[in-house]
């Protein structure tokens, strides 16, 4: 097999994952320095799994631009934008090309006069892949734009490391208001300014993802003395109990009354299902968990890039799971043939997979339907244990 020629490697740049983090903040705009392929792409891909992205704006540099440098046309696209939208925030990112020809987009953005509160990304994907993305631009808010009045909210927290907001999101919110519990901030899906200055009153950082969110957390306990925990995202019931006793404790909260939501009546799928999971790391665990209280652990894992932990995720995955980080396409063919997959939970891109080799294929990646919590459990539970 090729050493230097990869089959579809399954990460992708930090740029895309810049611009994913960024791309649901309120009344933000996203300017990349860089040519328009880079901005239409990953648009495009952004659309397709239905995360309808914010304004993107491109400086659409050309071959005179990376010859000659365009951080005078960098700082007129910003003046512009600002003067025509007006916004909150307005993100200015740099990428592979801007990157390589040394443009100083932090300059850029300090010489321009304007009224919005601009921030400068490093965001070239040479630099790290999409994971990275998400990390940095989680920490870099943290850093820059989160403030705090000095009034505390009681029994109120900020949510880091989600980046979509959607079913599970909303899920996330009623099952934290049942137990009396607020969030301030999510960073960072449908983020607004008014949160931002407020993220430093919170009593808990609470990361659903630690991947993208644990340096977002060790920003905000240096920056305010704000204490975190990392919880797994609460996919199943036991999950979502183990997510709320969690938080509660970490806020000294008193144990609730009676039963407050498990539903252990849930459809159980044949133990003899053979099942993959395609994912990020932290929804990886999360559905191992899930599928393992259902009696029917998981065959295969896909990672689509490092975890902080691989040992977590072989425990949650259980002996039997053969767990593979970043394999090529004709790894992935392989271990779909020899742990003989008959299900696959994962997105987009594993559309044609599923096609191939006459599996069903659960969509869990995009937001499209409720995945956490009690409803989520059941709803998790029936698709899984549907026939053919």
């Amino acid at each position: 097999m090729p050493e230097t020629a990869f089959r579809i490697p399954r990460s992708t740049c930090q740029l895309f994952g810049t611009i994913k983090a960024l791309s649901t903040i309120n009344n933000a705009l996203i300017l990349v320095h860089g040519p328009k392929g880079c901005v239409y792409h990953i648009n495009y891909i952004l659309g397709m799994r239905g995360d309808c992205p914010r304004e993107i704006f491109s400086t659409c540099l050309d071959e005179h631009d990376v010859i000659f440098g365009a951080e005078e046309k960098l700082t007129r696209a910003i003046v512009e934008l600002d003067s025509t939208f007006h916004p909150d925030l307005l993100f200015v990112l740099s990428c592979c090309a801007s990157g390589i020809i040394g443009e100083d987009v932090n300059a850029a953005v300090s010489g321009a006069r304007i009224g919005s509160r601009a921030i400068a990304l490093d965001s070239g994907g040479f630099e790290g892949d999409h994971a990275a993305g998400y990390r940095n631009t989680l920490a870099r808010i943290a850093s820059a734009l989160a403030e705090k009045t000095g009034t505390s909210l009681p029994r109120t927290i900020n949510l880091v490391g989600v980046l979509r907001p959607g079913p599970d999101l909303k899920e996330i919110r009623e099952i934290l208001a049942s137990s009396g519990i607020k969030i301030n901030a999510v960073l960072t899906a449908g983020l607004k300014r008014n949160q931002l200055v407020r993220m430093g009153d919170v009593e808990l950082n609470v990361v659903v993802c630690e991947a993208s969110g644990m340096s977002a957390a060790e920003v905000l306990l240096e920056k305010f003395g704000t204490p975190y925990i990392v919880t797994d995202l609460p996919v199943g019931s036991r999950s979502t109990d183990r997510f709320l006793e969690k938080i509660r404790t970490a806020l000294a909260l008193a144990p609730p009354e009676g039963n407050w939501g498990t539903e252990p009546n849930l459809p159980l799928p044949d133990p003899s299902l053979c099942i993959a999971i395609f994912s990020g790391p932290t929804r990886a665990i999360a559905l191992s968990r899930f599928l393992s209280d259902l009696s029917c652990p998981p065959r295969l894992i896909v990672l689509d890039f490092q975890p902080p932990s691989l040992d977590q995720v072989k425990e949650a995955a259980g002996n039997e799971c053969l767990v593979l980080v970043e394999p090529d396409h004709q790894r992935i063919h392989e271990a779909l043939t020899g742990q003989k997959i008959d299900l696959i939970l994962g997105g987009m891109l594993e559309r044609p997979l599923a096609s191939r080799y006459g599996t069903r294929l659960i969509d869990v990646m995009h937001g499209s339907q409720r995945t956490v919590g009690y409803d989520g459990a059941r709803i998790l539970a029936s698709l899984i244990s549907e026939k053919d």
